[in-house]
């Protein structure tokens, strides 16, 4: 296991790779024109015995909150009582579980902050083996970060506490995640950060855009008591000091982990705060015409389209480019010039491989995709909707 930090090197790029029986896999990251490199993300290509997981973490005033769920996550993820009969529900329910890590103490620092360290392993989490919870794997391996995983998990509460814990109120993260067992994948995404799959070169957009501009995000943040400025982001008012409005809160994204000046609604419900945690849940079955799949932060989406991000990586196979690590250090260049922070994921299936995955059931809430779809209404492709344009960046 190995990562590092732009706060500790003297380069702002990283880059790894690798692969399994399964899949091919690359990610890159830069930090863009801000002090620290805020993006953090997870790769764990063998979860279990059938199961690989990807997870970006695209943070916002301040990386805290992105290092944490990029430790956290899959960990939890994996010890949800539903792991392996129901997975969309187990990653809907661990969106919630990251707020309520962050709500509960400051116990959570000590994860991204490990004490003696600086906390620079965390922006890129490699993970070659299987969780230590993992029956199945003959190798149990534990570090001191997982035991304080389980510390969180099972003794947060007698932390004890010399002043009155104040979760963060304007930091939080974006977070796009795929898991991949045996012939699907499932993709959560609360924010900005956004998966893509290919099929023969077609884009299939698989995250939402949470934007306060659409209509139910709207609807939700008005009745919270929240409210849409003009450059549309969604901000929480203070009140005014001489003749100007102060704000509380101001963000371009209308969920995100983290964020908590935004969930103050005593009287409401967090699925019905300001800006929620509640993710979006897509199920794509992984047919001989699913080539690849890329996961991008912001940076990426601020000037390219879906459909461009998978122009240009099936233009590089074409060209007998076989180092997915090369791609995707070419497509940040590529994305280039933008002030924001950039990380790409990008995942080649091997299609020859035996499918040894167990049949799970699925959430009857999450969306269907299927690539093979005669109605279009079941498949949302990038090339016409509106997310065909770049996504707009995040403030």
């Amino acid at each position: 296991m190995g990562a590092s930090s732009s706060r500790d090197v003297e380069t702002s790029r990283t880059t790894e790779g690798g692969e399994n029986v399964r899949i091919k896999y690359a990610a890159a990251s830069m930090q863009g024109f801000g002090i620290e490199m805020e993006d953090a993300h997870t790769v764990v290509p063998d979860l279990d015995h059938t199961t690989s997981f990807f997870g970006l973490y695209d943070g916002h005033g301040g990386d805290e909150v992105a290092l944490l769920c990029a430790r956290l996550f899959h960990v939890e993820l994996q010890v949800h009582p539903n792991y392996q009969s129901d997975l969309d529900n187990a990653i809907r329910s661990v969106f919630s579980r990251m707020d309520e890590v962050l709500q509960q103490s400051n116990v959570w620092r000590e994860l991204v902050n490990p004490p003696g360290g600086s906390g620079n392993f965390l922006h890129r989490i490699i993970c070659p083996i299987a969780n230590p919870c993992t029956a199945k794997r003959p190798k149990i391996l534990l570090d001191y970060h997982f035991i304080i995983v389980c510390f969180i998990h099972h003794f947060v509460s007698f932390y004890p506490q010399e002043t009155p814990y104040i979760p963060p109120q304007n930091t939080g993260s974006s977070a796009s995640v795929a898991v991949i067992r045996g012939n699907r994948v499932i993709v959560g995404n609360v924010g900005d950060s956004h998966c893509v799959a290919s099929r023969d070169g077609q884009a299939i957009q698989l995250s939402t855009d949470h934007k306060p501009r659409h209509r139910g995000e709207i609807r939700r943040i008005q009745r919270a008591g929240g409210k849409i400025d003009i450059d549309q982001h969604v901000v929480r008012e203070a009140g005014r000091v001489i003749g100007f409005t102060v704000f509380r809160g101001m963000l371009a994204t209308s969920r995100a982990i983290g964020d908590f000046v935004f969930k103050q609604n005593k009287s409401l419900p967090p699925e019905e705060q300001i800006v929620i945690c509640n993710p979006d849940i897509r199920n794509m079955e992984i047919t001989n015409d699913i080539e690849f799949l890329v996961i991008a932060s912001r940076g990426i989406w601020a000037s390219l389209t879906c459909q461009d991000v998978v122009d240009f990586v099936r233009e590089e196979f074409e060209y007998g480019v076989t180092d997915l690590r090369v791609i995707c250090e070419r497509l940040l260049r590529y994305a280039q010039p933008t002030v924001f922070d950039m990380t790409v994921i990008l995942i080649q299936f091997k299609h020859d491989a035996p499918d040894d995955a167990e049949e799970t059931e699925e959430d009857n809430d999450s969306q269907e995709i299927k690539s093979d779809a005669s109605d279009g209404q079941e498949i949302k492709l990038a090339a016409s909707d509106e997310e065909q344009r770049p996504f707009a960046p995040n403030g």
